[in-house]
């Protein structure tokens, strides 16, 4: 099953609309897990970059998906019981032929440069900010179904970050569809069948 935050992010391809934010995208496939019971999920989106080695327009598949609290990391507030990593499934990344770069998610997107440098290197190092993964993830990984995130780079996290997604977040998302339309099309050859996800 393939999905994204919103449907625009999807174009052309099948899919579900989870919505914006990891709470959201949590329950959402939480239901549709339990309803629809496919074998795997793929989330399809538009991130920003904490390394610079991960250029604009660049698609890349998840490895490792955290979770980050801002107002923590900054040392204004504490979490008592910080959920787990999670790691990507070693098949969907494989199988993706995409670079791997580890994704941490917050519930809002960093615009202060300072605090990106210490969000990339807490438990990190973080690579990708992105909203939606790390609660997909979570779904997933509480009903064993194997998941990954294929993630266009928008924007460079921090001040500029809105500008930048703006400018640049339809050559993005242009990235992660083509990367996963390769991967769905190659997985429907070799399994004879449609809609292998």
């Amino acid at each position: 099953m393939l999905v994204a935050a919103v449907a625009a992010e999807l174009g052309p391809l099948p899919g579900e609309a989870l919505g914006v934010g990891p709470i959201r995208a949590a329950c959402t496939l939480s239901r549709l897990l339990a309803t629809r019971r496919p074998s795997a999920v793929l989330l399809l989106g538009s991130c920003g970059a904490y390394d610079p080695a991960h250029p604009l327009g660049v698609a890349r598949v998840s490895r490792r998906l955290g979770w980050a609290d801002g107002a923590a990391t900054a040392g204004l507030a504490y979490v008592p019981a910080p959920p787990p990593v999670l790691e990507a499934d070693l098949g969907l990344r494989a199988a993706l032929g995409l670079d791997c770069a580890d994704v941490l998610t917050l519930a809002s997107i960093c615009a202060d440069a300072a605090l990106a440098g210490r969000l990339a290197a807490t438990d990190g190092p973080w690579a990708l900010e992105h909203m939606e993964a790390y609660g997909a993830a979570l779904a997933c990984a509480e009903a064993g179904v194997p998941f990954a995130a294929v993630l266009g780079v928008a924007n460079h996290v921090g001040p500029g970050a809105h500008a930048q997604w703006l400018a640049h977040r339809g050559a993005a998302e242009a990235a992660a569809r083509a990367a996963i339309a390769a991967f769905l099309a190659h997985a429907g050859e070799a399994a004879g069948a449609a809609d292998p996800v």
